[in-house]
């Protein structure tokens, strides 16, 4: 019989086994980087809830949502279009909840002046956005796990510390990441081959904000050319049964009719609803600087021709653009790039756009970066531009000059020059981004020259 072998005595003596505590605790196997990605969340998720808690918001936009909630608590979700409401149905859900809770909680008579006055309540009216902000940074976190743990918790990491998604959404109390996660996921869904869900999704999304509705010629569009007509018919499916839930309220008090009210409201609840364009720093801000009054987007701007129009054949161009290089695709998952592309460059030439609609190329651009990091110029400057923008129209931090031109009311030197800086930063940024999907190396995949996917050993690029 073979005896023992004969090893070498270790050079560190083992830790002695009747201690644990300590020892036990460091001896435990490294965190993860989906774990610490778990960690950063739940801390910026408690900075966003603090900083919540404490502003007021865009004081204007929360009144709003307040008195929807208010009214749609009081009198039922089938009665939210009795009065002027210019938001699709999704948020109206989640401003009735708040306000259910705010009446619950705080006030079952539900009075308006204590309401409006309520910081209770603008915190509950400010949390749909809270809480979709970690949940896209998870998106994200998985959508790039394929390319490495570590990219992946980086592009999760750089969204969720966007200096301009903290001011945009625990600041003012916008919503922009609730269409934004549901557009993400759409495209999400695409991509990975379940096209149910992204008919779903894309649904939800428009459901949600009509900003989403650019996004609807691409992913009807991206079924056809990748999954058939097969592939076309389940993803209407899916949009339709997520749009039958959603309007189920509507539906069971026989008040469908309803929507009409929606449409009309979009047209005619504010000036903002025909403005060239409403704080958003755009091409349109240009002619409206230079006239220094708000224009009505059906003047005229060429000939008889007038802005919406030549606005709507501009954007129309960029996503036909961007529809024409989905048959030929490679790889699949350079639609981020494309989509985020599209997103500012709509919001550059696109008329009634507000300041903070540029939110929703953020989530986009960033999983792009993970793929692409020639991406990170562009969206650096979309992060700085929504910041300077939602920053120089927030009246808690300019007070009157917050308000755009206006002849009775002239605007320091400064503050103008801020604008037309920023004006330059979306066009730039619009033009790197399109110049990179239509550069030379578009027809190879603009994104694959430069992916992180590993290449097989001895492989050159």
């Amino acid at each position: 019989m073979r005896g023992p072998p004969i090893s070498r005595p270790p050079s560190v003596p083992p830790a002695r086994t009747g201690r644990g505590g300590r020892q036990a605790l460091f001896a435990r196997a490294p965190i993860s980087w989906g774990q610490l990605l778990g960690v950063l969340l739940v801390g910026v998720t408690i900075v966003y809830l603090l900083i919540s808690a404490l502003s007021p918001g865009y004081v204007a936009d929360i009144g709003t949502n307040k008195t929807w909630g208010r009214w749609i608590a009081r009198e039922g979700m089938h009665s939210a279009y009795r009065i002027p409401t210019d938001y699709p149905p999704v948020l109206l859900y989640c401003f009735a909840a708040a306000g259910w809770l705010y009446q619950r909680m705080m006030d079952v008579s539900f009075n308006e002046r204590a309401a409006v006055a309520s910081q209770f309540y603008t915190f509950l009216i400010k949390l749909p956005g809270i809480v979709c902000h970690p949940l896209i940074a998870v998106v994200i976190y998985r959508v790039t796990r394929q390319y490495g743990a570590r990219l992946a918790f980086a592009a999760a990491a750089l969204y969720a510390l966007n200096p301009a998604a903290a001011y945009d959404v625990a600041h003012l109390g916008q919503t922009d990441p609730v269409h934004s996660l549901f557009a993400l996921l759409a495209v999400a869904a695409l991509v990975h081959g379940r096209p149910m869900w992204a008919g779903a999704f894309i649904a939800l999304a428009a459901l949600t904000k009509p900003q989403a509705w650019l996004l609807l010629p691409v992913v009807g569009m991206a079924l056809i050319f990748w999954y058939g007509w097969r592939g076309a018919v389940r993803g209407t499916l899916g949009g339709l049964v997520a749009t039958f839930i959603v309007l189920l309220p509507w539906t069971l008090t026989n008040r469908l009719h309803h929507a009409a009210r929606f449409f009309e409201a979009l047209e005619t609840k504010s000036v903002n609803s025909v403005a060239l364009t409403a704080q958003a720093h755009n091409l349109w801000w240009v002619p409206t600087l230079l006239e220094w009054r708000f224009i009505e987007d059906s003047e005229p701007f060429l000939g008889p021709v007038p802005y919406r129009v030549v606005a709507l054949a501009m954007v129309a161009l960029l996503a036909f653009v961007v529809v024409a290089r989905l048959p030929n695709l490679r790889p699949r998952d350079s639609l981020y790039g494309l989509v985020g592309a599209l997103t500012v460059g709509w919001f550059v030439l696109t008329v009634r756009a507000h300041e903070n609609h540029l939110f929703m190329a953020i989530p986009f651009l960033t999983v792009a970066w993970a793929l692409d990091r020639r991406i990170g110029v562009v969206l650096g400057l979309v992060s700085a531009s929504l910041l300077l923008n939602v920053a120089l129209h927030d009246p808690l931090l300019m007070d009157n000059y917050a308000a755009g031109p206006d002849p009775g009311q002239p605007l320091p030197a400064w503050v103008i020059l801020l604008q037309i800086v920023n004006v330059l930063m979306n066009l730039a940024a619009c033009g790197l981004a399109f110049a990179q999907i239509l550069g030379p190396k578009a027809d190879q995949g603009w994104l694959r020259h430069f992916s992180l996917r590993p290449r097989p050993a001895g492989s050159v690029r």
